[in-house]
């Protein structure tokens, strides 16, 4: 079997019906960007949620290593490193290692770890004036 990776994009998950469709809306266009990149660094791209909503964390990972994945990132949607985080998503990522022992995962810096966040939340503050 080619090595297959996947990426998981975890975000809080919303009572809220619209915000939710936002959401699959936003992996939808990572799937595309995903597709059209010759360098493709993943085989699927998965959107996940920690409360609220569907499909929670534990489904989508269950689900991926049922399909063969071994590889998977994890991609905490949240700007500031809070509760899910710094605890909640590695406690339940350790927990699905405990379960599913040939799981392999990573979890990725949150948004605002990355050097140009700030230049970039400025540059869209000042297209919006």
């Amino acid at each position: 079997m080619e090595n297959r990776k996947a990426l998981v994009v975890v975000s809080h998950g919303s009572k809220r019906k619209e915000s939710n469709q936002e959401f699959e809306d936003f992996i939808q266009k990572l799937n595309k960007i995903n597709s059209e990149n010759s360098e493709r660094e993943y085989t699927e791209i998965k959107g996940a949620c920690l409360e609220f909503a569907s499909p929670q964390l534990e489904i989508v990972i269950k689900n991926l290593i049922l399909s063969g994945y071994e590889q998977i990132d994890i991609l905490p949607l949240f700007v500031f490193a809070g509760y899910h985080v710094r605890q909640d998503i590695p406690q339940r990522m350790e927990k699905l290692k405990d379960k599913f022992e040939q799981l392999k995962y990573r979890i990725l810096k949150h948004p605002a770890a990355a050097d140009d966040f700030a230049a970039y939340i400025f540059t869209q503050a000042l297209e919006q004036k």
